[in-house]
């Protein structure tokens, strides 16, 4: 089997070789390997940079650059590998809830892999309260994916919810549906995602990875790591410490000027707001 250049870098820098025949295990070691390597974040977007959601350029943002993404990047490269490999993969969308019973526009990309008659969640562009496994679909079961565990709910004929189990209980992330959509749905949510005012990643700053051990998250002037001891989170007080992060912690390569661009325009009026 061959592949396209652009999945063979990205499963070359996961390292990981084309399977004989897809397999949970080996989607598991994608999945997990993904996660841990591209950080989830929102900075092309707070930098007003066109987006592209070419798989040529999505490869060349995350797997040569190691700049990371957002959902519209990160899972369409999954999905196009596993389809590459003869996956019975369907692409989904789906309404970012985070506990609320809203009305959400249908802005977040995931992806339905069926495998030996079972068909499993694949989400590898949710950030720090993404699975970093495999989800299989069925509702009302715990399942556990790395330091996290997750479960399913039914809400219409199939609607599912995802929720992520936290110390006061469910909290749910998004809703999907099994309906059929394109590529050309993608780039409906994906323009607001990152071109409207409102926008969420437009105005936040989001950068995030995560092992099977631990999650590492920063948003805006919150700096946090979660693990098997707990959770502990530090302010980000100056643009030097900002960029100590980008690069010392995400490995994300930005000039100072950047880094002093992105503290003063989303972290410093927080930090204002806070000392009120």
């Amino acid at each position: 089997m061959s592949l396209p250049l652009s999945l063979l870098s990205y499963l070359t820098d996961l390292g990981l070789e084309i399977p004989d025949r897809l397999t949970l295990a080996f989607t598991t070691r994608l999945q997990q390997r993904h996660v841990e390597r591209y950080t989830f974040n929102s900075l092309a977007a707070l930098l007003r940079e066109d987006i592209s959601l070419d798989i040529d350029d999505i490869s060349q943002k995350l797997v040569t650059r190691g700049f990371g993404g957002y959902c519209f990047e990160h899972n369409k490269l999954t999905f196009e590998l596993l389809k590459a490999l003869g996956g019975d993969v369907k692409l989904m969308l789906a309404r970012v809830l985070n506990n609320q019973d809203i009305n959400a526009p249908r802005t977040h990309r995931v992806s339905l892999l069926t495998l030996d008659n079972h068909s499993y969640l694949i989400d590898t562009g949710f950030g720090s309260n993404g699975p970093i496994a495999p989800l299989l679909l069925k509702t009302d079961i715990e399942q556990k994916a790395g330091i996290d565990t997750y479960r399913l709910i039914q809400k219409a004929p199939q609607e599912y919810d995802l929720q992520i189990r936290q110390a006061d209980g469910y909290f749910t992330l998004y809703r999907f549906d099994l309906a059929e959509y394109s590529d050309a749905d993608c780039t409906l949510g994906h323009f607001y995602s990152h071109k409207h005012p409102q926008a969420a990643f437009v105005n936040n700053l989001v950068v995030s990875i995560k092992t099977a051990e631990q999650t590492t998250l920063l948003k805006n002037q919150n700096f946090t790591i979660k693990n098997a001891s707990g959770e502990h989170t530090q302010a980000v007080t100056t643009a030097a410490h900002l960029a100590d992060l980008f690069a010392s912690v995400f490995s994300i390569s930005l000039a100072p000027e950047i880094s002093a661009h992105l503290f003063d325009r989303v972290i410093a009026p927080r930090l204002s707001e806070h000392s009120l």
